[in-house]
């Protein structure tokens, strides 16, 4: 086993290890007590505290030696940890996405974390018309001078901060929107985009359907990855915005089906994050 680090590291503490673990999990099966004892430079008798608290927030499943993600009908990762795993790419490809909204328009946001940063991107826009599901989408735009928010109801899901269900499908089935965003579990070509539980697979697709153009947003760590259902076909999906580090022959075999391909620096958010620290520094 590993020993007690003696000074700061990297997972110094157990947010820092409990968040990397999370952050595992979002792209594997399983971890280890004795590998992430070696990764933290820790016991495992602290490993296996670390899960036992992760387990306890409903955020991984025990076993054995380890852990693992959590299965379908399980308990999702809560929001606010799920926008802290891969935060950089995020915000990177939230940044590339609101490059392609322009002031007058209608779009739709989903719930996922990554329209959460594009929503914070849209703050500055004029006469930008916001279709959400997602509660905490709608409450970073609720006092933006020059969007307006439409939420179209429904009942609420705490796991997403979202609202799904049938009343929210039939406003939606009478409105007309012109880009949608929509964050994925997983996505192919064989099956498009694809998320885990099936009323928000429903609101997406009605939201889809709703949208003239659909623009796929997720980063590095959803490409070769599956879910258990589709919201949109491949053939539906016009743009695809992710993050530099998402595997290029991938991205290739999208644009030779003529669906655009942004992919977006997460060199340029992380010289904009040192910058915007340094700044709060100096105004401190």
């Amino acid at each position: 086993m590993g020993s007690e680090a003696s000074g700061e590291t990297e997972f110094s503490t157990a947010d820092d290890r409990m968040r990397y673990v999370c952050q595992l999990l979002e792209s594997r099966d399983g971890v280890t007590v004795g590998e992430l004892a070696a990764t933290f430079d820790v016991s495992e008798v602290t490993v296996r505290s670390d899960l036992s608290e992760l387990a306890r927030r409903g955020l991984i499943a025990r076993i054995r030696g380890g852990a693992r993600a959590l299965q379908r009908g399980q308990s999702e990762i809560a929001f606010d940890v799920r926008l802290r795993v891969n935060e950089l790419p995020k915000r990177a490809v939230a940044r590339a996405a609101a490059a392609l909204v322009g002031d007058g328009e209608a779009i739709a946001l989903d719930s996922s974390t990554t329209a959460f940063y594009i929503a914070q991107e849209l703050r500055e826009k004029h006469e930008l018309v916001v279709v959400t599901n997602g509660l905490r989408i709608a409450e970073v735009l609720a006092d933006a001078p020059g969007v307006s928010v439409i939420l179209p109801g429904g009942v609420l899901r705490q796991a997403a901060m979202s609202l799904v269900g049938d009343f929210a499908n039939s406003v939606l089935r009478s409105t007309r929107i012109g880009k949608g965003f929509f964050g994925a579990r997983g996505i192919s070509l064989d099956r498009g985009l694809m998320d885990l539980n099936p009323e928000e697979v429903r609101i997406k697709r009605e939201l889809a359907d709703a949208c003239e153009h659909v623009v796929g947003v997720f980063d590095h760590s959803k490409w070769e990855r599956s879910a258990l259902l589709s919201f949109v076909p491949a053939q539906r999906v016009d743009t695809i915005v992710t993050d530099e580090r998402a595997p290029s022959e991938l991205l290739q075999e999208w644009r030779e089906r003529n669906v655009t391909v942004v992919a977006a620096p997460i060199r340029a958010e992380l010289t904009l994050r040192n910058k915007e620290v340094t700044d709060t520094i100096l105004t401190a």
